[in-house]
């Protein structure tokens, strides 16, 4: 097992956050654009990774699993609740299955961007 130093995690996730999220919003940006349900997926995902990234540093606990995860933020409401609703978008982009409505997951993506910008600034 490699062993990374706190504080290196930290930074390269840190960085990670920044990327992943302007990354994420031009897949949306493209799904805006085109249409294509594949774009809202990848942005989807990479908004997942960004949330994801976001908990471990904010809690400082790094994890291998969506389980370990919530079990992490198992006493915060408002995190439970961006895990859980970021998670449909996981879901989705893993499963290629669109349980409900484009419109749905459009609006779920938007309103987990928004919180993530503001929580990263």
């Amino acid at each position: 097992m490699i062993v990374v130093p706190e504080a290196e995690w930290k930074a390269i996730f840190k960085e990670d956050i920044e990327q992943k999220l302007l990354e994420s919003k031009n897949e949306y940006d493209k799904y805006k654009e085109t249409n294509r349900i594949v774009f809202l997926q990848q942005a989807g995902n990479k908004l997942f990774s960004v949330v994801e990234n976001w908990l471990m540093v904010k809690y400082n606990k790094r994890v291998q699993s969506m389980r370990d995860l919530r079990e992490v933020v198992k006493h915060n409401k408002h995190d439970r609740t961006l895990l859980s609703k970021v998670a449909q978008l996981h879901y989705f982009y893993y499963e290629n299955v669109l349980r409900g409505e484009a419109e749905e997951f459009d609006d779920i993506y938007l309103e987990i961007y928004e919180i993530m910008k503001n929580r990263i600034k």
